[in-house]
């Protein structure tokens, strides 16, 4: 099933001019159903919710967005289809990618036509050469949590650890095995095993069992929340769940975990650059107004899936304004460009969203730098909720193992 939703697309005349409203693209692409869809439809919904805003409060004085959001439904070449039709019919300023496999078969191609690009995938490698000129990512890697999470257990819970990687059976799951193996060598940590696992996990007795013989203290997992979710549960109903603990990456935790293992989820530890429901941010604040407006449900408003969404969607539209005003009206991929590698310093960007490490300053790319929100934090599931257990920082760690 393919779902189009089209916004703005019929340009408006001003007020008290004759002259017709400009229009311009935007398009996200991404598992609204299938594989990693629980992470997907809730982040579609807020690249549409934020676009819909930003037409209403006329972000782009003199222009209206037509946002287009199409499910690829995580299979690549539906991917790559969507994407080469746009640059064929209506060439968006920006791109909102979404899946890691899709965004590294589709890499070169963005290079080679200049467009600016900001995934749902936090794969460090979207970002390493080559043809990595054009793709920024809104928040720290998946690579950058995972060692981080390993950084905590050093510092706080076990020295020597014997831990195992948990991960989706895909290139998002992998991104994180090589930067965890070398920081593993440096902490004096031990990767025990690293295990595939998919949404078809019903039963992972065999698997945790496995693990507990092996005398495993930590599970890290770099997944979405439903599978992770399956194994927490097997864990409790084991037993295991005092004696291995375990922990993940940005798309594993938040209420989407909480509301699939339910007090399963109690004790795990969380990776993530996003400010939760329960804080007074400006980002959460209009997270909640739309999703009301709108009409969302409850799940969908509380996820930060939903939060990732509209932040992404958040940074493609301020690119589009600033490129405006730099250069006369005329927004394009080149301009577009231009904005985002001129988001920081006293030019960042602020739409408060994610955590920063820098007073003021939210989201600061440049033409080198292409991670946006750097800062992350450690959160712990506490009675039913996420609750910050460390203040922002970045890894140091993970950039000295980040290149071999």
């Amino acid at each position: 099933m393919k779902r189009v939703l089209m916004l703005g697309m019929v340009a408006a005349l001003s007020l008290g001019s004759a002259q017709q409203t400009k229009t311009v693209n935007l398009l996200w692409s991404g598992a609204i159903t299938g594989p990693t869809s629980d992470v997907g439809g809730p982040y579609g919904a807020g690249v549409e919710d934020y676009c819909k805003y930003a037409n209403e409060q006329k972000l782009i004085p003199g222009f209206t967005i037509n946002c287009t959001v199409r499910d690829d439904q995580y299979q690549n070449p539906i991917t790559q289809r969507i994407f080469e039709e746009a640059l064929d019919r209506a060439k968006p300023a920006i791109y909102l990618g979404y899946g890691t496999g899709a965004m590294l078969q589709l890499k070169p191609l963005i290079q080679e036509v200049k467009m600016p690009t900001i995934p749902a995938s936090a794969h460090i490698g979207l970002i390493e050469p080559p043809n990595n000129t054009y793709i920024f990512l809104p928040v720290s890697s998946y690579s950058e949590q995972i060692v981080a999470l390993m950084e905590y257990i050093n510092r706080e819970l076990k020295k020597n650890a014997r831990i195992a990687l948990v991960v989706n059976p895909s290139p998002f799951g992998r991104a994180v095995v090589d930067h965890a193996k070398r920081a593993a060598q440096r902490l004096g940590q031990t990767i025990v095993a690293v295990q595939e696992v998919g949404a078809n996990n019903l039963d992972n007795t065999a698997l945790l069992r496995n693990l507990d013989s092996q005398n495993v203290e930590f599970i890290l997992h770099q997944n979405v929340a439903g599978p992770v979710a399956n194994i927490l549960k097997d864990a409790k109903r084991l037993g295991l769940d005092k004696k291995i603990r375990q922990m993940g990456a940005v798309y594993t935790g938040g209420s989407d975990l909480i509301r699939l293992a339910g007090d399963a989820a109690e004790g795990y530890l969380w990776a993530s650059s996003y400010y939760t429901l329960d804080e007074n941010a400006p980002g959460i604040t209009l997270q909640k107004q739309l999703a009301q407006k709108y009409g969302r449900s409850t799940d969908i408003l509380n996820s930060t899936n939903y939060t990732a969404g509209m932040l992404a969607a958040a940074i493609a539209v301020e690119a589009m304004k600033r490129a405006a005003q730099r250069f006369n009206g005329r927004i394009d991929n080149e301009t577009v460009y231009q904005a985002i590698i001129g988001m920081n310093g006293p030019n960042a960007f602020k739409p408060g969203f994610a955590v920063s490490t820098k007073s003021g300053i939210e989201i600061d790319f440049t033409k080198s730098e292409q991670t946006g929100a750097e800062g992350l934090r450690v959160l712990e599931a506490k009675g039913g909720k996420f609750v910050p257990i460390t203040e922002p920082f970045t890894s140091a760690l993970f950039r000295q193992v980040r290149n071999p």
